[in-house]
């Protein structure tokens, strides 16, 4: 894992996520709406009812 904030192209900082998977580095940034009306915890179990509905429950395959 490296630093968990991102300079953007704009001079914003953004917190991310870097990961890397085999050979592959992944960087997530995160983007907040200034518009939203859901709170953090809201959005949270709108995602886990869903993956719940829908059957995704953290299968994940081993190597």
């Amino acid at each position: 894992m490296g630093d968990n904030i991102q300079t953007t192209t704009t001079g914003q900082i953004t917190p991310c996520l870097q990961q890397k998977i085999d050979k592959t580095r992944y960087l997530v940034e995160v983007h907040f709406s200034d518009t939203s009306t859901q709170n953090v915890e809201d959005k949270l179990k709108r995602v886990i009812l869903h993956d719940l509905k829908h059957g995704k429950q953290g299968k994940f395959k081993k190597k």
